[in-house]
């Protein structure tokens, strides 16, 4: 799977995307038309559902995603991949 050239403002809180910033995220090849299911899945590929994770993860922040994780995931899965590095 191709890293995104788009450079992420995800952080914590909801990121500020000047309008060309926007564009160019709405306007990238890995944001599907449509939303569809195949498969079981959301979208047709790994990097459609990544483009739009990264997008929303920009607009709503970390700490309001982290709400919808169990409080015991996210250390777990981070403790987790600093074991495979």
């Amino acid at each position: 799977m191709k890293r995104s050239p788009i450079p992420w403002k995800i952080a914590a809180d909801p990121a500020t995307l000047t309008g060309d910033e926007f564009w160019a995220r709405y306007h990238h090849p890995y944001l599907p038309e449509k939303f569809e299911a195949t498969g079981g899945k959301l979208l047709w590929s790994d990097e459609q559902r990544l483009h739009v994770l990264a997008m929303l993860l920009e607009a709503v922040g970390l700490r309001r995603a982290r709400s919808l994780c169990l409080p015991e995931v996210v250390p777990d899965a981070l403790a987790e991949m600093n074991r495979k590095s």
